[in-house]
């Protein structure tokens, strides 16, 4: 398990070192930068502007401008935005507690649905609960999250205290309503693909050779289906677990921008309008390490639940794509 972990950390590193260079090469590329807004504005000289410019470093080449970045953020700072005027990570704190609040909100929303109805949809193949799960599949993976948000935002427009308006809004003010909304629309696509996963695994394994001998032993069909059966549906649904939390974050931008959530998706529109690089490489940074995380989640979880993936020959790495096969 220690092996794993380092290999994936090492692995990471290189991933955010490469997505972090490649990031602020494109929005060096796109030209421009935060100051550009005041070129319009008459009080401000262009001499102003260009000591301005040279004291935020923003005249300096492409590469000394990322190794300072970088510099900064192995130091322990993201640097300094200059849309509001104080440093990156006090922005990026709060708004990363409630993104990261409303992503597992809505990976339990969307796991809660899909074990539930996909473990009776299983058991019962052609019942009720079976064309229920289709019906869900169906909408959930053909309805855009942009057009759910507008419906809730319809829908709870006569409430003006729905959105957290404020950005260092706590979380601990927030009534359970006003992030179950965003966190439910955000969990739709999730919940097709999750309960697709349960009730197609869950079908082939209950007629595999080793739930009939569970059967054979006297075992309720329950202790069947969630001791013997679902277990060996869960390394894909695992996977698919620690994908979805890194997806949920970078896909928040919809749900939190048209909500008025208060987050990093939301952040990260502020910081493309604003042309502010330290602040949106910072949230670039926060959601790259969000996938790297969800992926050594997903590859621990899989050998405490796989026995032949802690069993594997020396010199092997667990991967998260293992199949969802019998477990000896």
């Amino acid at each position: 398990m220690l092996r794993v972990v380092l290999y994936r950390l090492l692995q990471g590193l290189v991933v955010i070192l490469i997505v972090s260079a490649l990031t602020f090469a494109l929005l060096a590329a796109a030209g421009g930068d935060a100051l550009g807004s005041l070129t319009s504005d008459p009080v401000v000289s262009e001499a102003t502007l260009n000591a301005l410019r040279h004291t935020y470093g923003l005249d300096q080449p492409f590469a000394v401008r990322y190794w300072r970045w970088l510099s900064g953020v192995l130091s322990g700072e993201m640097g300094y935005s200059l849309y509001y005027h104080t440093p990156v990570w006090s922005i990026i704190r709060t708004r990363l507690f409630n993104t990261l609040a409303l992503a597992s909100l809505a990976l339990l929303i969307a796991m809660t649905i899909a074990l539930a109805l996909g473990s009776l949809a299983a058991r019962r193949p052609r019942g009720w609960a079976d064309k229920l799960s289709s019906a869900v599949v169906l909408f959930a993976s053909s309805s855009p999250r942009i057009v759910l948000a507008l419906i809730a935002l319809a829908l709870v427009a006569r409430s003006p205290s729905f959105a957290m308006s404020n950005p260092g809004s706590a979380l601990s003010s927030i009534s359970f309503i006003k992030i179950f909304i965003p966190a439910f629309i955000l969990s739709v696509p999730l919940v097709a693909i999750f309960l697709a996963q349960v009730r197609d695994g869950l079908l082939l394994s209950l007629r595999e050779e080793f739930v009939q001998v569970a059967r054979a032993k006297g075992l309720s069909e329950r202790e069947v289906v969630l001791r013997h059966a679902l277990r060996a549906t869960l390394n894909p649904l695992i996977t698919l677990f620690g994908l979805s939390l890194g997806s949920l974050i970078s896909g928040s931008v919809i749900v939190e921008t048209v909500l008025g959530w208060s987050g990093l998706g939301q952040l990260s529109v502020v910081a493309v309008q604003a042309r502010d690089v330290p602040l949106l490489m910072g949230v670039v940074l926060i959601t790259a390490t969000a996938v790297l995380v969800g992926n050594l989640v997903a590859d621990i979880l899989l050998c405490l639940n796989d026995p032949r993936l802690r069993n594997a020959q020396k010199g092997s790495i667990p991967s998260s794509g293992a199949a969802a096969t019998p477990l000896s």
